[in-house]
């Protein structure tokens, strides 16, 4: 298959920043989401895909008390349609083995797919698979080899695009096009997958070494990121790019932060306290250019740019902590709470925004405080 060129990018502001920096100048803001849903059994919601139609694809999991311990399992996927959830099982690829799900992506409320790998008794046995929910039923298969060895596996990401269903893990792409999978070699390794105006992009995600990359001309191009040079007195940091958005060919942005370990400070576990700034990174059709945010440490409550989606308004929303999101309208940041019954502590875990609409979507569970200071968890959905 052929390969493309890096494409050599310009960059700006991209040094690592000191400890008063802060680019972004984030204000506390009344939060624009309301919650929709709450559950009244115990459990909470993880992936989520939301498709043009309106109906929003998840994975539940489930909590029980039995014999007096708490029991979890998988509760299946669930499909909203804009009043109440409807719960599928999902079969098993290999039925004699266990199996997990780690992605998501939706075309409709008729066509959804769940990426996961079928669990072995060695990495050697585990392999990716993926299930399909169409003409009202789910059906699971193994991936084609040797995609299988990456896409399933954690730190997998997918989207439907135009009809095609993707998915990235490692340095290997599938796509779903003519009635097969397909596989596409990267030219670096990839965890998160964004689309917009006839675009495709691909990040490094949680994977360790900063990269991006678009799809052009039926192959994936890299496209090069800043050096990322850090301060004299900071050893050994560590660049994520968490996420990407697509908002035009010319208007991406890349999410994600700087970390290390500061000897000098201990967490509440006596731990050295990590400390970091947030990064969103924005690509204008000819270079980067890089915006930190302020400083925060793991010995109070750390700031990490994760999961990103488009507002449909130009802009951008990314998670920052559990119980808050950050948003960028196209010119300033603001941060909002999500809200919560009383006395409760929201834990947002997945965005989706519906494509061609400005409505945004956050899964994850409200969370309140039982007998011996135990966590009693109810999923929860909330909009913008």
């Amino acid at each position: 298959m052929a390969t493309l060129p890096p494409l050599p990018a310009e960059s700006a502001g991209c040094e690592l920043p000191g400890e008063k920096a802060d680019d972004l100048r984030a204000a506390d803001a009344r939060s624009a989401w309301r919650s929709v849903w709450v559950d009244e059994d115990r459990g909470s919601l993880s992936l989520l895909a939301a498709a043009p139609d309106g109906s929003l694809w998840s994975t539940y999991w489930s909590e029980k008390e039995e014999d007096g311990a708490l029991v979890g399992r998988d509760g299946g996927a669930r499909r909203w349609d804009g009043f109440r959830w409807e719960t599928f099982q999902v079969p098993h690829a290999r039925p004699e083995r266990p199996q997990t799900d780690v992605a998501v992506a939706a075309a409709s409320a008729d066509q959804a797919w769940l990426f996961g790998h079928s669990n072995g008794e060695s990495p050697k046995e585990t392999t990716g698979v993926v299930a399909s929910f169409a003409d009202g039923a789910w059906r699971a298969e193994p991936l084609p080899e040797p995609a299988a060895r990456s896409v399933g596996w954690a730190y997998t990401t997918a989207r439907a695009v135009d009809g095609t269903v993707w998915a990235v893990n490692g340095s290997t792409a599938v796509s779903w096009t003519e009635g097969r999978w397909r596989q596409h070699p990267l030219p670096a390794e990839a965890g998160a997958l964004s689309s917009g105006d006839g675009e495709l992009w691909a990040v490094s995600g949680q994977h360790g070494t900063p990269a991006a990359m678009r799809w052009e001309s039926g192959a994936w191009r890299r496209i090069t990121t800043p050096p990322f040079e850090p301060p004299a007195d900071v050893t050994e940091p560590g660049v994520t790019l968490s996420d990407v958005v697509v908002i035009g060919p010319g208007d991406v942005w890349v999410v994600g932060g700087v970390a290390w370990i500061d000897v000098r400070e201990y967490d509440e576990e006596n731990e050295p306290a990590e400390k970091g700034h947030p990064l969103a990174l924005h690509w204008d059709g000819k270079g980067w250019t890089c915006h930190w945010g302020p400083e925060t440490s793991t010995v109070g409550r750390m700031t990490n740019f994760t999961q990103a989606e488009p507002d449909g308004r130009g802009g951008l929303w990314v998670i920052a902590q559990s119980d808050l999101l950050w948003h960028l309208d196209g010119r300033r940041w603001t941060r909002h709470r999500l809200p919560a019954p009383p006395r409760a502590e929201p834990r947002v875990h997945s965005l989706a925004w519906r494509p061609g609409s400005r409505e945004v979507y956050a899964v994850g569970s409200v969370v309140t405080k039982g007998a011996n200071n135990s966590e009693i968890s109810h999923a929860a959905l909330w909009r913008s």
